[in-house]
């Protein structure tokens, strides 16, 4: 059941993160001196400037600018939505005297803006899909596969799941390849 919302919450989480990679680029060339902390924690998880990688023209950037002001108080009202409906789910089922009445009606509540913001994520993927060419889709597709292989591996360093990580102690820190070929080039250099 966790799987079944898990899902298209984390492709939601995606396309969340690349329209506010588009919206970030569009605050850097209008009002660079206005980026809030949040713009800035953004955008290392971001591609360094998407617009250039897609190489988009002035009239797509303009079409994509026209989407995000079209879509983003949607998109902004439904994560509010579904924060409001994640905390009230949670409040009743911790609720001293748990009514499974109200834990169902909020659980629904919740799937319903799940999915309000899983048809908006399709609706703004399939208007971007839209306005791309051919070879701008490839290279996004591209895209989205390195940054989608990057947060596996920011999750599950060196390839090991949550569980394997609680085995091995997870309290350990873990190192990157790059730090484990270090520490072996140091130690094959001591005599």
């Amino acid at each position: 059941m966790k799987n079944k919302i898990d899902a298209p919450f984390i492709s939601l989480a995606a396309a969340f993160l690349l329209a506010s990679a588009f919206a970030s680029t569009q605050a850097q060339t209008t009002t660079p001196q206005t980026q809030t902390q949040d713009t800035a924690a953004t955008q290392t998880t971001q591609a360094p400037n998407l617009q250039t990688e897609l190489g988009l023209t002035p009239d797509q950037i303009q079409k994509w600018r026209a989407l995000n002001q079209d879509l983003g108080p949607q998109e902004r009202a439904g994560t509010q939505k579904v924060r409001q409906s994640k905390r009230a789910l949670a409040d009743a089922m911790e609720s001293p005297n748990p009514n499974e009445e109200v834990i169902k009606q909020r659980a629904k509540e919740l799937a319903d803006a799940q999915s309000a913001m899983t048809q908006l994520q399709a609706l703004r993927q399939a208007r971007v899909l839209q306005m791309l060419t051919p070879e701008q889709r490839v290279k996004l597709r591209e895209i989205r596969q390195r940054d989608q292989a990057l947060r596996r591996q920011q999750q599950a360093p060196n390839g090991l799941g949550q569980r394997q990580q609680l085995k091995r102690g997870g309290n350990t820190p873990l190192m990157t390849p790059a730090q484990r070929k270090a520490l072996r080039q140091q130690q094959k250099q001591k005599p």
